[in-house]
């Protein structure tokens, strides 16, 4: 059997010539069939394309499968198919920073601001449903059986409502 460094899994030829497949599961070699193997097989290859073959420098090849050398003799190398992100902040990359700036927080309090003074002009019927299908998470089918109001007028009154409070905040606007 052959040496690998890397590979859990193995198929190894017996004496009467036959092949006998293998992969770890739990830390040991389990005997299976030669379509499990090979599916296996395909993903562990895939996984060890996307950790290994994509990382590393490639030589860039002529027609014939040759590497091109610079002046100096040397293959031309391209460039790795994927960066971490410590190499580009090493380089000197800025990112946007995941917290919000001080202009998206203040709108995002405005905007919260002029939708509770929304709500609070709608009736109390009309918060009430709102609050069930939008904040406690029931859906129309739930809050018809919670209420004993059927699901299409509940669907009727939402969009009415959601129509009335789209109203209201564009004219506060």
């Amino acid at each position: 059997m052959k040496k690998y460094k890397y590979r859990n899994y193995r198929k190894i030829k017996t004496a009467d010539g036959s092949v006998t497949y293998f992969i770890v599961v739990e830390g040991k070699f389990v005997e299976v069939d030669k379509a499990l193997y090979m599916e296996y097989r395909k993903g562990c290859r895939k996984i060890e394309y996307m950790e290994r073959d994509l990382k590393r420098n490639r030589e860039l090849l002529d027609e014939n499968g040759k590497a091109i050398l610079d002046e100096n003799g040397q293959p031309i190398l391209l460039p790795e198919r994927e960066e971490s992100l410590e190499k580009l902040i090493d380089e000197g990359l800025d990112f946007p920073s995941p917290e919000p700036s001080t202009e998206e927080a203040a709108m995002k309090q405005s905007e919260i601001k002029a939708l509770h003074r929304c709500l609070t002009s709608l009736e109390a019927g009309e918060q009430e449903l709102i609050r069930a299908l939008f904040f406690d998470g029931f859906s129309e089918r739930e809050y018809s059986s919670e209420t004993g109001i059927p699901q299409m007028t509940i669907n009727d009154r939402k969009h009415r409502i959601l129509n009335k409070m789209k109203d209201i905040l564009q004219n506060t606007k």
